[in-house]
Order: structure tokens, then sequence, then C-alpha cells
């Protein structure tokens, strides 16, 4: 994948933009300081920037600028992880312990918080007011997709339209925002900045539902954390709530769900009816109409390098193993 490669361009603008975050999250504070290094050494493929800078390409690229941005909104993703963590009782997040799990829930929201407040210091030194606006709004969006998740957490009645709602505010409008805070920071037309935002969009989209298809067929290794967790922790996602709207297996899934425990034998037993009912076959299907969307808004962009490294972040996406 090139766009991951030592030596491309995007790989070298990424590395620059981690410094900015590393110097961003430096702090005297003992413990805060152990666990935002632990973070980071946790890593990510830093998705979130290389849409902000990839982004801005299209029009009058400013990395001076477009930096600090691109550092801040991963700082945010990072922020909204630990207190997803905190609110999922999550022990496992990209093959290590996660914050709460190792300092406790206190020191969790504090780091969380910290994360917070670095991220808009960063960001609100170097966007227009009008964007500032809209990461907020998009911040509320994504606390009102947490809370939706968790007051629907062992509710075998959720449709499917309700789920892809949820994850549009979990996930895909911090992915869209970045191709659109990078397009409006750069002066793009309205046209190619709109294209942006629903290539952003559509692929936040494909990657929440790549990421739920994994949770019960992934490989844990690559996953970093241990399979069927979502459904663990009550949060259902589309495998199941396909699964559920056949009468036969819904019946089966309420007698597991009921019992308010759930056995490496009943996971197994879920993991075998997703299957059986096609609901696996549904969510890939839909994954991929949402990847065919982020394609053509890509055919729509003027062909730079920016497009084609964009292009293979929608190629990595469909090659995720599944």
């Amino acid at each position: 994948m090139r766009i991951w490669n030592e030596g491309s361009d995007i790989y070298n603008e990424l590395m620059e933009v981690e410094k900015y975050i590393r110097k961003a999250l430096k702090t005297r504070q003992s413990i805060l300081s152990k666990t935002v290094q632990e973070l980071l050494d946790a890593g990510g493929k830093r998705l979130r920037p290389a849409l902000v800078l990839l982004s801005g390409q299209f029009g009058d690229y400013n990395r001076k600028k477009l930096m600090p941005i691109a550092a801040g909104i991963e700082i945010l993703h990072m922020a909204t992880l630990v207190h997803d963590d905190i609110i999922d009782d999550a022990d496992i997040r990209r093959g290590i312990p996660t914050v709460q799990s190792k300092w406790g829930k206190d020191m969790a929201v504090f780091t969380g918080d910290f994360l917070l407040t670095r991220s808009f210091s960063l960001i609100t030194q170097n966007v227009e007011l009008e964007n500032m606006h809209k990461l907020s709004n998009v911040l509320k969006a994504i606390c009102e997709g947490e809370i939706d998740q968790y007051q629907h957490r062992y509710n075998l009645d959720i449709s499917v339209n309700t789920y892809l709602k949820r994850i549009a505010r979990k996930t895909a409008l911090l992915f869209s925002l970045s191709c659109r805070v990078g397009a409006e920071e750069s002066g793009c037309s309205s046209r190619d900045t709109w294209n942006l935002w629903q290539f952003g969009k559509n692929v936040g989209m494909a990657f929440q539902i790549v990421d739920d298809i994994l949770d019960f067929e992934g490989d844990t290794e690559i996953v970093g954390k241990p399979l069927m967790a979502d459904f663990a922790s009550g949060v259902f996602t589309l495998p199941v709530i396909y699964t559920a709207q056949d009468p036969y297996y819904k019946k089966k899934l309420k007698g597991i769900v009921e019992t308010g425990r759930f056995t490496h034998d009943e996971l197994k037993c879920v993991q075998r009816w997703v299957q059986e009912s096609g609901a696996m076959d549904y969510s890939k299907k839909l994954a991929n109409r949402y990847i065919t969307r982020a394609i053509n808004n890509l055919k729509s962009l003027p062909d730079i390098p920016a497009r084609e490294y964009l292009g293979d972040l929608v190629m990595e996406l469909e090659k995720r193993e599944y």
C-alpha cells in the first residue's frame, strides 16, 4: 500500500503530523505522561490526519496550516476511544490494555479530557470559526451516537436504519469532517469539497460496518481485541440486528440475552447463527455499497496524486480480512 510506504510523500507528511501529536501531548504530570505515551505507542494508521492532508491537496495546500489541524483531529479521535473504552468497560484496544483497565476509570477520564483540551488547542489556532462550529457539532453528534448505543444495549429490536444513523454519528462524521476541513481550509472549490465530504462519509460508513463484521469473524491479532467483544458487552451491531429480523433466530438470541451472561459456547452459537441467517453476507454487501459510493466520489475529483492515495485507502478497506 503506497500510502504507508516509507519514502512516499504522504508517509513523510504523516510522520510530521506524528511529531505534532507527540509535542502537543507532552506533560509534566507523571501518570498522565505514562498513559498518553502508552496510547501513542499503541500506534494506529492515522487515517483521519491522512484524509485532512490529502483533501487539502485538491486546493492551495499549506502543510504548516493543515498539520496541526490533522494532529488535533487525531487527538480528538484518541479521546473518543479512551472514553468509549470506559463506557464499554473494555480491557484491550489495539492489542494492549486500555487506559481504564490498567490505570482505572478515574485516570481514564482525566486522560480523555486532557486529550480533548489539547485537541481543541491545536485546532482553534488554525481553523476558521465556521469550521470550529462544524467540529463542535460533530463532537456533539459523536456523543449522541455513543449515548444511543449505550441506551440500546441488549436490545434486539433495533432496526438497520437506526444502526446506520448511529454509526454515521459515531464514526462516519469524523471521517467526513476530516475531508471537509482539509478541503475548506485549502480553498477547494465547492464541488470538490462536497465530493470529498461525501467520500469521507462513505468511507467512514464502510469502515465501521467492516469493523463490526470483524468482531464476528476477524483475526484477533489483527483486530486487536477479543472477538465478539461488542456482543458480549451488549452492543448489537449489524450482523446481530439483521439476524434478529428473522423470528426463528430472534427467539434463539433472546434465550441467550435474557440470561444476562454469555458463555463461550453461547457466543459460538451466535457466531453460527449470524452466518446461517445470511447476516454476514448482507453486512458485506452493504459495506461494499458504501465503498462503491466512495469510489464514485473519487471519480468526480481532479486526477492528481492525492486522488490515487485516497483510492489506495479504499482498496485497503476492501481488502480488510473478513
